[in-house]
């Protein structure tokens, strides 16, 4: 019987509250939740990466403008969200054609499983690592996996106020405080940042992109949870200032002091930290918000099917993920994941180019689209073999081109010239193409 009751609860349409809230959220409830999600102890790693290639000055400095920059864009398809009252289902079918829809919520559904798979992944190896928590990977991936699945069936609004505002957001800004605090007075600035950059990996424009992307991977979410805002304005505002300062911020961190604790080994740095248990607190509270954001985007994107596909995407998502971080070693879909982020990058890009100009074709954003995600794939090809080998026959055996265009090739950043590109492309092409309409039908009138 309570199997029975179980399955009818799963595959019934959800009740009121659980898709869409009654009561607006704010700008401080969207910089609450931009924040939290922000601060991930993943957000270290950029900023690591950045030195000793970059000088200190030059890295504080790319850290900065680029998590500013990408929390923009984030704020930006936000606003346009709510100023349209959609989800990202909606908002990228209203793009490309209601028809596309279906193919929209596939693709969002794979990129959601994919990216909470990583993150819980991500999570587990973390927790494992930091001396005194005990358990492996497999233990921590079904804990954390079941904490994310119970916050992603809360009320949006509540997962916002509640867990974030009274808890979570506030453990993330006590831990950045902390580190910051241990830094300055354990290691001061590091005397190998007083040198010049040794050069190589990553240039200027690849550090970029490395920093850019940690609120830009939030664009196929930003919508789901910008749809109820109280004005675009509020959803902009929050999304802006919540991931633009706290990438900023934990990426500086990651700049002056994670490798001199142990290289790019999260787990070493936390455990460095003098907060004994506490970490297990930072590791739930901070690690378990963005699996339960991409659980419960992938639920709107099941969504697109029918109501009655709500939770069952919801659960099949988390349920996906967790055996994926279980079975397999499930970090290894890293490179999968930032193929998809690319892909999904210059879409956005078309959203925006609409909201301002929609006069165009919906065969234009198609276009505008793929040469976004052509130009992104020539510059940063990423490591997923498959993409890559296909770049690199696309421009270098048939082309005949240099692959990749990035590095020394050009100084500007894979995900400006795909936001340009598809952006610009689409503004540029539909506008003449109203200009084009408006003169058709200036000489109709005059015959």
């Amino acid at each position: 019987m309570a199997i029975r009751e179980a399955a009818r609860w799963i595959t019934s349409p959800p009740v009121a509250g659980e898709v869409a809230e009654t009561r607006p959220l704010t700008a401080r409830n969207y910089a609450m939740l931009w924040g939290a999600l922000c601060m991930s102890l993943f957000a270290f790693v950029p900023g690591a990466y950045l030195v000793p290639a970059l000088r200190l000055r030059d890295a504080i400095l790319v850290a900065i403008v680029a998590s500013l920059a990408g929390g923009a864009v984030l704020g930006a398809v936000a606003a346009t969200a709510a100023r349209r009252r959609q989800n990202t289902v909606g908002l990228l079918s209203s793009t490309l054609g209601v028809p596309a829809g279906g193919v929209v919520a596939v693709m969002l559904l794979l990129r959601h499983v994919i990216w909470a798979t990583f993150t819980l992944a991500f999570a587990a190896n973390v927790a494992g690592q930091v001396p005194g928590l005990g358990g492996g990977k497999a233990l921590w991936g079904i804990v954390l996996g079941a904490i994310a699945l119970a916050l992603a069936l809360l009320p949006p609004r509540t997962f916002v106020e509640r867990w974030l505002g009274w808890f979570a957001f506030w453990i993330g800004l006590l831990l950045i405080a902390l580190i910051t605090l241990t830094g300055l007075t354990t290691y001061g600035i590091p005397v190998l940042h007083e040198a010049d950059g040794m050069g190589g990996w990553p240039t200027h424009a690849q550090g970029f992109d490395l920093i850019a992307v940690l609120p830009l991977l939030w664009l196929p979410v930003v919508a789901d949870y910008a749809a109820e805002a109280r004005s675009p304005r509020d959803a902009f505002t929050g999304a802006f200032a919540g991931s633009g300062v706290m990438s900023a911020w934990y990426a500086v961190v990651g700049v002056l002091w994670v490798f001199t604790v142990s290289a790019r080994d999260v787990g070493g740095f936390i455990s460095s930290i003098p907060i004994g248990a506490g970490a297990l607190i930072i590791v739930v509270a901070l690690q378990s918000n963005a699996v339960a954001a991409n659980v419960y985007s992938a639920s709107l994107a099941g969504g697109r099917f029918g109501y009655r596909w709500f939770r069952p995407a919801l659960f099949a998502s988390a349920i996906a993920a967790g055996a994926l971080v279980v079975a397999t070693d499930a970090l290894n879909v890293q490179d999968f994941a930032q193929l998809l982020a690319s892909i999904f990058l210059p879409l956005f890009g078309v959203v925006l180019a609409r909201a301002i100009l929609a006069k165009g074709p919906q065969a234009l954003s198609w276009l505008a689209w793929a040469a976004g995600i052509i130009m992104y794939g020539w510059i940063n090809p990423g490591d997923f073999s498959p993409w890559h080998h296909a770049m690199n026959t696309v421009f270098s055996t048939v082309l005949h081109l240099p692959f990749p265009l990035g590095g020394d090739l050009t100084s500007l950043p894979a995900t400006v010239i795909a936001l340009a590109v598809a952006f610009g492309g689409y503004i540029a092409v539909a506008a003449a193409w109203g200009a084009g309409e408006a003169a058709v039908e200036r000489l109709r009138k005059a015959d």
